[in-house]
């Protein structure tokens, strides 16, 4: 059984789908590494954000 996504072009094998669920289990399990996780996914939001309103910010000043 295969897993495609509706968004993307990404085809996952029974082995790659398994390794992940496992992965997602193991973070579920622990505490404290979901708590890693969800601090590096708000670093990333963070760093996204910074860098989306650099970019309006250099867009809308060159349009003066």
């Amino acid at each position: 059984m295969s897993q495609n996504s509706r968004h993307t072009n990404l085809t996952y094998t029974d082995f790659e789908y398994n390794r992940l669920a496992q992965s997602a289990q193991q973070y579920l399990n622990n505490p404290v590494l979901m708590h890693q996780l969800c601090d590096r996914v708000y670093e990333r939001l963070n760093a996204d954000i910074k860098i989306q309103k650099e970019r309006i910010g250099n867009s809308s000043t060159g349009r003066q």
